[in-house]
């Protein structure tokens, strides 16, 4: 079978950019895709990227609507800001291309739906960057449930620190700062592990939330460490959660913005059942979504016999959950679409509802 043509929005020529951490690794070691177009800020921009990175079968174009009109590019792959999403994925939709972008899909829920709707009268496939989906850590977790290895699940807890949103910011960063710009600590490490969450028990019921800023004013440094600026942070950088889960389970949730205790992990999750209970640990707040290190131990109430899970990780690091997703499309398997990143931007949007009425908010 012919390889995918991907048509790259957001391939930066350097840095530690997500899109050159995550998925060039996985498209330039395949022979079921290839990366045939690349987009930028210019056509000089692009071409850089591509010498950069020896991507030999890739020509650069200067903007969105000139990648999409290419007849060599099959599925645009978008890495951009989260706020120059929409305005990037519309001639791609129009061109009848198949979509891939990163979540958030858009800076808000409305601007989502009306991609969503955009695709499905096109017709074309579409894939959302929720890649804790394919985490095997999280498959596990499912796994161990499914053989009823802590009985009739009682209550769900998360405690995350997500480092992202603290007194400091560096410069290129200040937009995950910016409420209406749709990307910050809620919607983006949050956001993507309670996708997960909620993939391995369900969605809630209502929500009820509480969100506050403890750090209004954010200090921006270059990347040498000097202060540059300060900005007002319109985003929360505490967040607390509770509802009740479909199943009846209670869940809850505990974020800060600020990184964990030293020697700590920063993100801990435990599944309390009737008969015992699962205690899932990452190194990084991104943990599951970035193929990061897990542990996974089970408790057994009866016994007290406290087990390490073992599970296979063949691709750690930031490439092995993006790959997962790549090669589920490529094979035609199950993967989250447009439609399950507008259902997760309605659980954001449910948040903010709940935080700002002090009622509960349903989002199902």
């Amino acid at each position: 079978m012919a390889p995918i043509r991907v048509g790259f929005l957001g391939l930066s020529a350097a840095g530690g950019s997500w899109a050159l951490k995550s998925h060039l690794p996985y498209l330039t070691s395949t022979s079921k895709y290839t990366i045939t177009g690349v987009c930028n800020s210019s056509q000089e921009s692009s071409q850089k990227a591509i010498d950069t990175h020896g991507l030999k079968e890739a020509k650069a174009y200067g903007s969105p609507a000139e990648l999409a009109a290419s007849d060599e590019v099959d599925l645009v792959v978008c890495s951009l800001r989260v706020d120059r999403h929409f305005d990037a994925l519309k001639p791609a939709i129009a061109a009848g291309k198949d979509v891939f972008v990163e979540w958030p899909l858009a800076s808000n829920s409305k601007d989502g739906k009306e991609l969503l709707a955009l695709a499905e009268e096109k017709g074309v496939k579409t894939m959302i960057g929720l890649q804790g989906q394919m985490s095997p850590a999280l498959h596990r977790v499912k796994d161990l449930l499914n053989e009823d290895a802590i009985g009739r699940v009682v209550s769900s807890s998360v405690n995350m620190a997500a480092a992202l949103s603290t007194a400091e910011t560096f410069e290129g960063y200040e937009y995950l700062n910016f409420k209406e710009f749709g990307g910050n600590m809620m919607v983006i490490p949050f956001g993507h592990f309670y996708d997960s969450v909620s993939l391995v028990l369900g969605e809630l019921q209502y929500v009820s939330a509480t969100l506050s800023t403890q750090y209004p004013n954010v200090k921006v440094k270059s990347q040498d460490g000097k202060i540059v600026n300060t900005i007002q942070r319109t985003t929360a950088d505490q967040l607390t959660l509770s509802g009740l889960l479909e199943s009846g389970g209670h869940s809850s949730a505990i974020v800060n913005g600020s990184g964990p205790f030293k020697g700590e992990p920063a993100l801990v999750w435990r599944i309390e059942g009737d008969k015992g209970m699962i205690d899932v640990r990452g190194e990084g707040a991104f943990a599951v979504s970035m193929s990061g290190a897990v542990k996974i131990r089970v408790q057994d109430f009866v016994s007290g016999e406290v087990k390490d899970i073992d599970f296979q990780e063949d691709n750690p690091g930031p490439p092995g959950n993006v790959a997962r997703l790549y090669e589920a499309f490529a094979d035609g398997k199950s993967y989250p679409d447009w439609k399950w990143a507008v259902k997760r931007h309605a659980w954001v949007d449910a948040l903010y509802e709940s935080h700002e009425s002090g009622k509960h908010a349903s989002y199902v």
